[in-house]
This record gives structure tokens, sequence and C-alpha cells, in this order.
């Protein structure tokens, strides 16, 4: 299954292109694990510190997520801007896009 990667839905304007984030979901069935066994931890009444533990090893695996998504959208929008069918004004558009994601990043 793809998902695309739209331009923002108010605008009306087709897709830039298509992204397939499928190979997310395996890391994503292992972080739903991780968060049942954080669950499982609190109910136990474990050590503080391994719950913490825990949590960071979580936080770090959606990040991860988050930095590969990322990378794969602002790879699309880099093909956008250098195919050749898009307007002089849609290419400074995305552009600007990318340069809103990287300015998140920091």
């Amino acid at each position: 299954m793809k998902n695309k990667e739209k331009e923002p839905q108010n605008d009306g304007q087709k897709d830039i292109a298509e992204v397939n984030h499928s190979q997310q979901l395996p890391r994503l069935r292992r972080i739903e694990g991780q968060v049942r066994g954080l669950h499982k931890m609190i109910e136990t009444e474990r050590d503080c510190l391994d719950i913490t533990h825990q949590i960071s090893a979580i936080i770090n695996a959606l990040r991860r997520v988050q930095s590969d998504m990322l990378h794969d959208h602002l790879a699309a929008l880099g093909e956008a801007i250098i195919a050749e069918e898009i307007s002089p004004k849609k290419r400074r558009e995305l552009a600007a896009e990318i340069r809103d994601h990287l300015k998140r990043l920091s």
C-alpha cells in the first residue's frame, strides 16, 4: 500500500510525489510493544530508572520513524522542485516548505 505525500489540501492541486511509508509499519508495531511493556512496568511498580529508560527507548524509536518519514518527504519535495513541469512559483513554494520543515527540526 502506498501513501501519497500531498500538497496542502486547501489548494486543490495534484499530489507532488508518491512515498511508500509501509516500511515504517514493523517499527511502529515494535514501538506499540514497547508502550505495552511500559504500561506493564508501571502497573507492576518497576523501578523508576527502568521505566525512564524504557520511555527514552520509545522516544528514540519514534524519532527514527519521524526522521525517516521526513527524509522521504523532503526527497520527494526536492524531486518535485527539479521537475520541469512545475512552475517557478510552485518551485519557490516547495522550497519554502522544505525550509519550514528544516526549521522545525532545529
